[in-house]
């Protein structure tokens, strides 16, 4: 089984287009002014689904003030912080089909930030300028990566390749982002210059690899690939080359994410049709299961500050927000919800 991706969080999102959005029951109101939290990442955006419905939330890193920021308001997935943690970009279907939003965190004040018939997905904000963000934009067979304003003007297509791209990841000095695309008619990861130009192959091949992820000093990225025969976890310098395999798990293995210092990668690996989360160092030695639970845990997320992982789990019977500290201990929940919380995402 493969674990969930960027990738199918972008297809899922478009099938999601024909249901009926609901609020989720016993939404909190948010509170104004969510920003200003103890340390760096002092906050998480997470998605709830709760039937048909889906809402964006913001919590803080020890539960104390969550918010549902979205409230019902048609669909509302995929949540982008900005540079400077003050802002929310995300997609949402309220007035008939996707579309790009975001909302100040100190006042709630929102922002429709696309007006297209084409579809969107994949918000994502620079991580050095506050008012610029990559998206997806075109219909499936055919989309591309686009720059803009946090106003929504001054568009321009970043990528014209054959075939789909998605999720487009910007290496921490905001000049380059990498994305996946199935140019060649399956998926590879491919950079560009933010500034335009040429995409260039990082991973050339018949294989399929997803998930590009900068390191923090933005010399490396580590992505999943199944050239190996399964999927697991690999690290390549920024260029492409020197790829190498950290992991060699028995199940598929995805969503890797580096701790600050990037002397560690955490990831999930699906073990016996349930997710733990794992831990090794960037030279793939000492490998650690982190939860080590018969429940589901997913989606780890390590904070900025590098003193938590966040995660997804069901270990209490529906799937909320977790965090831990990076050796495994001390896990608590953030949420208690109905539905299901997923995909944390922490402010810078």
């Amino acid at each position: 089984m493969k674990a969930m991706t960027w990738r199918s969080v972008f297809f899922a999102a478009t099938a999601w287009l024909v249901l009926t959005g609901c609020a989720p029951a016993g939404s909190p109101r948010p509170e104004i002014g969510l920003t200003g939290s103890a340390g760096r990442g002092g906050w998480l955006a997470f998605t709830v689904l709760q039937g048909d419905g889906r809402d964006v939330y913001v919590v803080n890193r020890d539960g104390r003030h969550l918010s549902n920021v979205t409230r019902g308001r048609g669909k509302n997935i995929w949540p982008s912080w900005s540079s400077d943690g003050e802002r929310l970009a995300y997609l949402s279907d309220r007035d008939g089909r996707w579309e790009i939003y975001s909302m100040t965190l100190r006042d709630f004040v929102e922002t429709k930030m696309t007006r297209t018939p084409e579809r969107q997905s994949a918000p994502a904000w620079s991580p050095v300028e506050r008012d610029r963000l990559a998206f997806v934009l075109g219909e499936e067979g055919h989309r591309e990566i686009y720059l803009m304003n946090a106003d929504g003007r001054e568009k321009s297509r970043l990528t014209d390749l054959p075939g789909d791209k998605v999720a487009a990841a910007w290496a921490p000095d905001g000049k380059t982002i990498a994305f996946e695309a199935n140019a060649t008619g399956h998926w590879e990861i491919y950079r560009v210059a933010a500034s335009g130009g040429d995409p260039v192959r990082l991973t050339p091949g018949t294989a399929e690899s997803e998930t590009p992820v900068w390191s923090p000093d933005g010399t490396k990225i580590a992505f999943e690939s199944n050239r190996d025969g399964h999927w697991e976890i690999y690290v390549m310098a920024a260029d492409g080359s020197h790829p190498g395999r950290l992991t060699r798990m028995e199940g598929t293995t995805s969503n890797p994410t580096w701790s600050p210092d990037g002397r560690r990668l955490a990831f999930e690996s699906i073990q016996g049709g349930r997710g733990e989360i794992y831990v090794v160092d960037v030279e793939g030695q000492d490998l650690r299961n982190l939860t080590n639970h018969p429940a589901d845990d997913i989606g780890p997320q390590w904070s900025p500050d590098g003193r938590q992982i966040a995660f997804s789990s069901n270990r209490d019977g529906t799937y909320q927000i977790y965090v831990m500290d990076p050796d495994g201990s001390h896990i608590e929940p953030l949420t208690r919800l109905q539905g299901e919380s997923k995909w944390p995402y922490w402010s810078p």
